[in-house]
């Protein structure tokens, strides 16, 4: 057997996946207050700004959206960490 494929299978084994569980539950407790504070605070942190009078809607919705999607990919990430899903 290849002497490098060793911790491996010890990162597959069922106590390996214990600390991933652990870590992604973690991860998706952080990640909802998180999400409500992104909800709460979208307009003021994606909303049109005076400093920058050239800005358009389309570009505000594309940073809005960029972020959220980030959001959503982190929190299926977790999801997938914690559950298998």
């Amino acid at each position: 057997m290849n002497p490098h494929f060793i911790p491996l299978l010890a990162a597959m084994a069922p106590e390996g996946l214990l600390l991933l569980r652990v870590l992604g539950a973690l991860a998706f407790v952080i990640l909802i207050p998180v999400g409500f504070m992104l909800f709460k605070n979208q307009d003021r942190w994606f909303g049109h700004t005076a400093e920058i009078p050239t800005e358009t809607s389309g570009s505000l919705g594309y940073g809005r959206a960029q972020a959220w999607l980030l959001y959503i990919g982190a929190v299926h990430l977790a999801l997938f960490l914690a559950l298998g899903l």
